[in-house]
């Protein structure tokens, strides 16, 4: 606690210093007092008292005890100077004890009670005032002395508990915003989730708590997995165990709402149980994380000896939607990123469309024009073939870039096939495995293969029909069949040479091996089959 400063504690002895000099002062109204003497020496103990609150710059003793014992002569003078017990300023003994029920400790509040008792016990015995009223006197007065000594005693204490939860909430909301500033900060769920279990370890704790560890689950196909887990004796839970085996965290997760129970060692499955054996964890408190409504994971705390305090819990609720509100922002600016990016992806497929590939198309049109009349030198083929190529490569780049998703395999070649044949007046068979999901990589390779060969088919084959099929029993296997007048490869090596290499280079290089088989007048097969 802050230490408070000079005004405030000469502030709070300022009531008690104005009812002591008045009551002093009470005295010597007419009548006056009856003995001098005495009227001065208890003006001269409340002075003592006085000064040592003005030495002591307002800091209070260590102990109440000596001033109340000066205080309390001080009054006994007084009394005796005013008359004895009858003079009415018996009621200042009652300061003292008010005094240091809201300032002191229990047992001095039971010392200036005592000596409230003595002090009037002794005025009594010294101005011959005892009667039968007397034992009477004394066990009131010592009755209502207790009985406000142990209520402001309770009222401080209430006040007290009051002012320390309020700190504890203070720090315990400046540790959330801290939390949530870093957690904030991070990119992905698996930084958030750990950074979640790290806090969880220490903010769902109060000083000499029993906590011992955080951890957060995922579910998978009904198995636990541990994401993050942060433990104080290193008894780290790294395998899964099935959900079942674990019925309060099966109830967290299928109620979606928090649960805070005790561990019983015989309700739970062998690998839990063994976790709990090694670790000694008695109790939990689980937490689903349920960013934009849908579980996440489940954030969760164990203890051993003890259940978890209700404030902890409460504290780990609101962690969880610090770690839901996280995960939701990380989804949000992902999902913005990919809107970016389709976005770009579309601006380029239309600048493609309208111009690269309309000029293409044009000049693969003039070339086709020139091809149709008399015969043609082999650079004007070469030429109407790369003007062909080249167009190819532009509509399949506008057709990648339009594409939101990535597309499977088999959609590829399907809609790779439906192009040429249309374009190159080929019939075409597809035979393709469906929801074949290749790297990147291997879909371009593949579609630059079947575009080559269909290419091929069509330009020297002279095909009028082709078939492509993808299997994918054991390994993959792609096969491009046409009908065309074919060729022999050991006479003809030369015969479409460099795209055959170039085919050979791109199975080579997603690592597959390409075939090519080939009979005159009976069609080319070509194949890739994956090792």
């Amino acid at each position: 606690m802050p230490r408070p400063d000079l005004h405030e504690r000469l502030a709070s002895y300022l009531p008690f210093a104005v009812v002591a000099v008045v009551g002093q002062l009470s005295a010597a109204w007419p009548p006056g007092s009856a003995d001098t003497g005495l009227y001065v020496a208890s003006s001269l103990l409340l002075v003592v008292i006085l000064a040592l609150i003005v030495v002591r710059r307002g800091m209070p003793p260590r102990t109440f005890v000596v001033g109340t014992a000066l205080y309390m002569s001080s009054v006994s003078l007084l009394m005796l100077a005013s008359g004895g017990t009858g003079s009415g300023t018996g009621l200042l003994l009652f300061m003292p004890v008010v005094g240091v029920a809201l300032y002191g400790k229990r047992w001095e509040s039971v010392v200036s009670v005592v000596f409230m008792l003595a002090a009037i016990l002794a005025v009594t015995l010294a101005s011959s005032e005892l009667g039968a009223a007397t034992l009477r006197r004394l066990f009131l007065t010592a009755a209502i002395a207790a009985m406000l000594s142990v209520a402001i005693h309770v009222i401080r204490g209430r006040l007290e508990e009051s002012r320390a939860r309020t700190e504890r909430m203070l720090r315990h909301e400046e540790a959330l915003n801290a939390a949530a500033r870093q957690l904030v900060q991070l990119s992905e769920p698996p930084q958030i989730t750990a950074l979640g279990a790290q806090l969880a370890l220490g903010i769902a704790s109060p000083p000499g708590s029993e906590i011992l560890r955080a951890s957060y689950f995922r579910m998978e196909d009904d198995m636990v997995v541990t994401d993050a887990q942060f433990d104080r004796l290193g008894t780290l839970v790294e395998e899964c165990f099935p959900l079942h085996e674990h019925p309060v965290l099966q109830e967290a997760v299928e109620s979606l709402q928090p649960v805070a129970a005790e561990l019983d060692s015989d309700g739970v499955g062998p690998m839990v149980r063994a976790s709990l054996k090694a670790s000694g964890v008695t109790h939990g408190a689980w937490v689903p994380v349920c960013p934009n409504g849908e579980l996440h994971g489940v954030l969760a705390i164990a203890s051993r000896g003890a259940a978890i305090p209700d404030e902890c819990v409460d504290r780990l609720v609101a962690l969880g939607h610090f770690l839901e509100l996280a995960l939701s922002n990380w989804a949000a600016h992902r999902k913005l990123k990919e809107q970016a990016k389709t976005e770009e992806r579309r601006r380029i497929a239309r600048e493609l469309h309208d111009g690269l590939a309309h000029e293409l198309a044009f000049i693969a049109s003039k070339t086709r024009g020139a091809l149709a009349g008399a015969a043609t030198s082999r650079e004007a083929r070469d030429l109407a073939g790369a003007a062909d190529r080249a167009l190819d490569e532009a509509r399949r780049a506008i057709t990648v870039l339009s594409v939101t998703e990535p597309q499977s395999l088999d959609d590829a070649i399907s809609q790779t096939v439906e192009d040429l044949g249309s374009r190159l007046g080929v019939a075409w068979d597809l035979q393709l495995a469906d929801d074949v999901h290749v790297p990147g990589e291997v879909v371009e390779n593949l579609l630059r293969i079947v575009r080559e060969a269909i290419t091929n088919a069509a330009n020297h084959g002279a095909s009028e029909h082709v078939r492509v099929s993808l299997e994918r029993s054991g390994k993959l296997r792609l096969v491009i069949e046409d009908d065309g007048c074919g060729f022999d490869p050991d006479r003809q090596p030369a015969a479409g040479g460099f795209g055959l290499l170039s085919m050979q280079e791109r199975a080579a290089r997603v690592g597959a091996v390409l075939s090519v088989d080939s009979v005159p007048e009976h069609g080319t097969r070509v194949a890739v089959a994956f090792r």
